[in-house]
């Protein structure tokens, strides 16, 4: 980002700092919300509706923001850590697979290229029905 900001001021661009711009975007915790915030959430976006853990009530449209947010998580693990399915009781027994469908469906990827954390680290190698 250093580098093309000073390639855009080289080619006489003017460029300032926003004064106002905040770099870190609250994340929506669907729990931690009043009834009439869900509500209105569900409204403008029904996949907030969608409790895919249960352990942690974690929504769909929760997980769908962990991966399309800025630098997205793209891993199982990295959507743990974004948003906490999976770190209930069940340790994502019930959820894990929901969430790895999620992930295939919003990359447009197969489900046996999730990976839980680094490349190489696959989840499946293949359907088994």
């Amino acid at each position: 980002a250093i580098d093309i900001v000073e390639m855009l001021k080289v080619s006489g661009l003017k460029i300032s700092k926003k004064q106002e711009f905040n770099p870190y975007r609250k994340q929506i915790r669907f729990m931690e919300l009043s009834e009439e915030e869900k509500i209105e959430l569900i409204k403008k976006d029904s996949n907030y509706g969608k409790i895919i853990c249960r352990c942690e009530q974690i929504t769909e449209g929760e997980i769908i923001d962990a991966i399309k947010r800025c630098f997205g998580s793209v891993s199982l693990d990295g959507i743990k850590r974004r948003c906490r399915p999976g770190m209930g009781r069940c340790q994502g027994g019930f959820c894990g697979p929901r969430v790895q469908e999620i992930i295939s469906r919003e990359l447009n990827l197969p489900l046996e290229d999730i990976v839980l954390e680094k490349d190489g680290s696959y989840i499946l190698t293949g359907k088994s029905k």
